[in-house]
């Protein structure tokens, strides 16, 4: 029997998703890459956005005609919008044989195999406890490897669904990460990236509520093929100064940061229940370019959060103008139901202006990020080459400060270090061509 899996939302969801194609390829399933061609088709869904779970809605819509054709086709559906929804995806779509939860993924096989049997259930039971370095994974990369470290999280912004979603922060054993790492190492892995919706908190419910992220980083980087360790994705203030100083001093670390502000506005940011201000993000930024070399730092912002005036929009201008990003993540604020924002803040913002704050805030990213990347017109820089950037024999690579590079090449140099010169740049990607082959 074949199936296929349809992923949207996060990097934590593409890991969850390996991890549910290697334990079905265990129990004998066989991936396929063509749905029509499935016995069993599961959707890993996002609810973070409106939009993300429009999607969703849209792919059951989609996978139900298929079942038209196919009685016998099994559809289960996972993610956050599952958690989130439950029991009223099957009552609302008929076409639907199950729901799974966010901490039940390692339970796939017997998810299935209850479908195949004829049962129609939904499932939410926590097996976190099972998750451990051995379970099989089906990797989409063959040189870059994820791997959650800290599932949950415990901030409840008043906009996030994830909390709700995901549940309490649980960080997993150091010592199952670490071989977890050495089980990638010896397959001749190059990068990984530690995951967690706040990867900063991982090790503070061990007992002495300190972030052991830093120590995290050191142990891994004593793996000799592994190059390249990353991180995703931070909260501001959990960023402590160990590990900054770890990621300046150890060099296998990535330099590159995300630290998502959402907003410019103190008046905002405490709306939206951040905990920090805008002086102290704008400060912890200034101390990350000062400490961490050649650093990039990205972003996420929220336009239109309920209440927000043109004055705590020219907040978050400035904040830009003034951090100088690599890069940011812009959404329209849309009201998540069962959140704080969604039952006690007024969604009073029209859309046109949110959409009319979101298009200035990229128009001054792109003119920030083509002023940032003319320093990289005629340098050599090293990246790894991980795949096809088009049709047209482009691949693509990123160094480790995390700039995308786009060159001509070949397939056999997937997974390879190689100097590339930039010759041209845009706001997005830099352009250059192969110098040659470090490895």
């Amino acid at each position: 029997m074949k199936f296929y899996i349809r992923t949207f939302g996060c990097q934590m969801n593409i890991n969850e998703s390996e991890i549910m194609a290697g334990l079905l390829k265990e129990e004998g399933f066989e991936w396929t890459e063509n749905p029509k061609e499935a016995d069993i088709i599961l959707i890993n869904s996002c609810a973070v956005r409106e939009k993300a779970e429009n999607k969703m809605y849209g792919a059951i819509g989609g996978y139900g005609k298929l079942k038209d054709e196919n009685k016998n086709l099994i559809l289960g559906v996972g993610g956050c919008s599952a958690e989130k929804e439950r029991e009223n995806l099957l009552e609302r779509f008929k076409n639907i044989d199950f729901v799974f939860g966010t901490r039940n993924v390692v339970d796939i096989g017997n998810l299935v195999k209850r479908a195949l049997y004829g049962e129609r259930f939904a499932d939410f039971s926590d097996k976190l406890d099972e998750v451990s370095y051995d379970i099989p994974k089906m990797p989409s990369s063959k040189h870059h490897a994820w791997i959650t470290i800290i599932y949950g999280c415990n901030k409840y912004c008043t906009y996030c669904i994830v909390p709700y979603t995901r549940g309490f922060e649980k960080s997993r054993p150091m010592e199952d990460i670490i071989r977890e790492v050495e089980s990638y190492a010896k397959k001749g892995y190059k990068e990984i990236t530690f995951l967690g919706q706040n990867v900063d908190s991982y090790g503070k419910d061990f007992g002495d509520k300190k972030s052991k992220l830093d120590l995290l980083i050191h142990k891994a980087a004593e793996f000799d093929s592994i190059k390249r360790i990353w991180f995703l994705t931070s909260y501001p203030s959990d960023i402590t100064d160990s590990l900054i100083q770890t990621v300046a001093n150890e060099e296998k670390a990535a330099n590159y940061f995300h630290l998502p502000a959402q907003s410019g506005s103190n008046k905002i940011l405490k709306a939206m229940n951040r905990k920090y201000t805008k002086e102290e993000f704008i400060e912890l930024v200034n101390k990350v370019k000062k400490e961490v070399a050649s650093v990039t730092i990205s972003s996420d912002f929220i336009t239109g959060f309920p209440s927000e005036t043109d004055e705590d929009f020219e907040e978050t201008v400035d904040l830009i103008k003034r951090c100088r990003f690599e890069r940011i993540n812009i959404a329209e604020y849309s009201p998540r139901e069962g959140t704080i924002a969604y039952k006690y803040q007024k969604d009073d913002v029209p859309k046109h202006i949110k959409n009319k704050r979101l298009q200035y805030l990229m128009e001054l990213q792109k003119r920030i990020n083509l002023e940032e990347n003319e320093k990289y017109l005629e340098q050599e820089v090293v990246i790894i080459q991980e795949g096809k950037a088009g049709k047209n024999g482009t691949y693509m690579g990123r160094t480790m400060n995390n700039k995308l590079i786009i060159f001509e090449s070949n397939e056999e140099l997937n997974g390879e270090f190689l100097k590339v010169k930039v010759n041209k740049i845009t706001p997005g990607p830099l352009y250059g061509e192969v110098v040659n082959n470090l490895y």
